[in-house]
């Protein structure tokens, strides 16, 4: 199966570092999330496999908010720099968002990070652009980002050990499956 390759070569490389597997594991995480369109899923799934389930989840977690820190400041840093990025930052879609009410503009926030439909680059750019303040931005990134890396993470791990936790893997995959159909089909009364 490629994508166990792909987690076995991964901790492969993270066991390489040693000591510092852990700070491996978090650049490659930044580096993924500063590139904006790369998923994450082969990261957490490797963690899981060279630090356990929970120690792979946690450092998968803290990699993701960090890397989502490091590219909203850098792309705010970038949007302060240029007139026409200034522009975009101006349009009606993203005063909106700046402009809800604080607890509105977290579950929105929160929403678009749990959606595994929506990359995480998208959230980081969208809410550069909106100016949402930093401390909002980071909370809804580790509120919504937690039950995602848990599926992540057991589904990633399990489809390396797929003879040892077949069942688990089948409920994990189930339960993403639910979480897409939920989102779709919300998305689709929305329209209506």
């Amino acid at each position: 199966m490629i994508g166990s390759e792909l987690v076995v070569s991964t901790s492969e490389w993270i066991r390489s570092w040693g000591v510092l597997a852990i700070v491996a594991s978090l650049l490659i995480n930044v580096l993924i999330s500063v590139a904006g369109f790369l998923p994450s899923l082969f990261l957490s799934a490797a963690n899981a496999v060279v630090f356990g389930l929970w120690g792979g989840f946690l450092i998968s977690l803290a990699g993701e908010i960090l890397g989502a820190t490091v590219s909203f400041l850098l792309y705010r840093w970038g949007i302060s720099r240029s007139a026409k990025l200034q522009k975009v930052s101006d349009t009606r879609l993203f005063k909106r968002l700046a402009e809800m009410s604080r607890s509105r503009r977290l579950l929105t926030l929160i929403l678009l990070r749990i959606n595994p439909l929506i990359p995480s680059g998208v959230v980081n750019v969208g809410a550069s652009f909106a100016r949402i303040p930093f401390g909002d931005f980071f909370l809804a990134t580790v509120i919504g980002k937690t039950p995602s890396l848990v599926l992540e993470t057991f589904i990633g791990h399990d489809l390396v050990f797929l003879s040892e936790n077949k069942y688990r893997l089948i409920i994990a995959v189930l339960l993403a499956a639910g979480v897409l159909v939920l989102f779709k089909w919300t998305e689709k009364k929305e329209e209506v």
